[in-house]
């Protein structure tokens, strides 16, 4: 394996969350029932006429500039024909060699090291009808999903992994999301992934024979099918046979790939300009107003976490992955004092406590009863000393089951942190007359037991206690 290299392009689907369908005023939604969002339109019914639709047009541009492509002003539609039952027209209306953009590139980091991915192609296109397949042999066809606009992504062959692969995808679904063109749920199949593999040996230039690889419905079928493809050619180059440009399917259940068809070329599919469609001319002004619409971008965002928040790799990470997400730590943040501690406080419990309760019961974070400002005020308490991350955390849970704010939870249930030395003083001597064996241990050397004492008298004040009172408390009665 070592001595061959995988040459991996993607070709990537991805629905455009427009509020009607691409040419015509149907509405675009999912899960309506079967066939009720549709028109003489998208059924393909003779002597209807297409409409462009101009935000579908708009997304495809906010895209281009997130990637980093070279817009067009002058683009094309064509028929791209074929038959196949969810494809009423017995054509689709697609861009060929005059796209909306080219030449894009999307940079991330792998294990450690930087890679740029370069986009091709960035093409508007019609989406086909939902075909489901009976057990007794029938096609049921949806045509709610015929017509709806889908924006293709075609890569150059540059990623050498499938791992690489599989990064790419999170990282451009990251972006997309980002900049609110799509939800990129692949459950819905708002996101699908073709991926093209061929291998050869290491330090040669010339491509090998590539294969075509579908039914990848996840991120991590991605991987696992360029895997075995992978695996599967090298051993066939080993053996002196020779690898056949094809179509294969991805088994999820027996973790094979499969041939579905040889591959077509693209004279096959005899396209020519839609005659129905005049060309597309975008001017200065279209553009200028869609770059406005482009928000901070995932690596710009982390960065900047990084140096304003003195927050981590690993946070900054965690925080920037979901715009939302990183919206309302912001949010909390500009409630807390400008301070590195409180900065580190909020993002701890937003990517623990919030995430897990988002996590939980499959709320958006919009959503949430916990509002930015309320977790701020439960975040104040903790950073000026008044409770503890113990009581902290039980407050939380009442919030979130209430619309009650964390000073009335505190108040009415009298959780205040008790920093009274006095008190917290007769519980120290309690805990050190109890515990004659740790405090024995502790006088000879063994100082990681304090931890256990300090525990101790954490849980006789039922988490209230100043643990930097009782440790100082403890350090002076044990003579350190």
């Amino acid at each position: 394996m070592s001595e061959y290299e995988a040459v991996i392009g993607l070709e990537i689907h991805v629905q455009l969350k427009t509020k009607t369908k691409l040419f015509c005023s149907c509405p675009n939604e999912y899960g309506a029932p079967p066939n009720t969002l549709v028109c003489p339109v998208c059924l393909g019914l003779p002597g209807a006429l297409p409409v462009l639709n101009r935000e579908a047009l708009g997304f495809g541009v906010l895209a281009a500039l997130a990637l980093n492509a070279e817009i067009h002003k002058d683009s094309v539609f064509y028929r791209k024909n074929y038959f196949y039952p969810d494809l009423p027209k017995g054509y689709q209306i697609t861009q060929y060699t005059r796209s909306i953009a080219t030449d894009g590139y999307l940079e991330f980091e792998v294990d450690g090291y930087r890679r740029k991915v370069r986009i091709e192609r960035m093409n508007v296109e019609e989406e086909a009808a939902k075909s489901t397949h009976t057990e007794d042999g029938f096609v049921l066809l949806d045509f709610n999903r015929s017509g709806i606009p889908l924006l293709e992504i075609v890569t150059f062959p540059d990623m050498r992994s499938p791992r690489e692969a599989r990064v790419f995808l999170e990282r451009l679904k990251e972006i997309l999301r980002y900049i609110g063109i799509s939800n990129c749920d692949m459950e819905k199949g708002e996101l699908r992934v073709d991926s093209n593999i061929s291998v050869r040996p290491k330090g040669q230039e010339k491509l090998g024979v590539k294969v075509e690889l579908k039914n990848l419905n996840s991120f991590k079928s991605v991987e696992d099918g360029l895997s075995f493809e992978m695996k599967r050619q090298i051993e066939l180059l080993k053996a002196g046979k020779r690898v056949v440009q094809e179509t294969r399917l991805w088994d999820e259940f027996e973790k094979v790939t499969r041939t579905m068809r040889v591959k077509e070329e693209a004279h096959d599919y005899r396209y020519f300009p839609e005659p129905d469609l005049l060309p597309v001319r975008i001017d200065d002004d279209f553009i200028i107003s869609w770059k406005k619409r482009l928000p901070e971008l995932p690596a710009e965002k982390k960065e900047r976490f990084m140096r304003q928040y003195s927050l981590n790799d690993d946070l900054a990470s965690r925080l920037v992955h979901e715009r939302d997400v990183a919206d309302y730590y912001e949010e909390v943040v500009r409630n807390l004092p400008r301070e590195e501690k409180a900065f580190k406080l909020a993002a701890n419990w937003v990517v623990t406590e919030i995430m897990r309760v988002l996590n939980e019961t499959g709320q958006k974070i919009k959503n949430l009863r916990i509002t930015p400002p309320k977790l701020a005020e439960l975040l104040s308490f903790i950073h000026s000393g008044k409770i503890s991350q113990t009581i902290a955390k039980e407050v939380f849970e009442k919030m979130f089951g209430s619309d009650r704010t964390a000073s009335e939870i505190i108040k009415e249930e009298g959780l205040e942190t008790v920093q009274e030395a006095d008190v917290l003083e007769k519980i120290v001597d309690q805990v050190i007359e109890e515990n004659e064996e740790l405090v024995e241990k502790y006088r000879k050397g063994k100082k990681g037991v304090l931890g256990a004492l300090i525990g101790q008298a954490m849980k006789l004040t039922k988490g209230k206690g100043d643990p930097k009172v009782i440790r100082d408390l403890f350090l002076k009665k044990l003579g350190d």
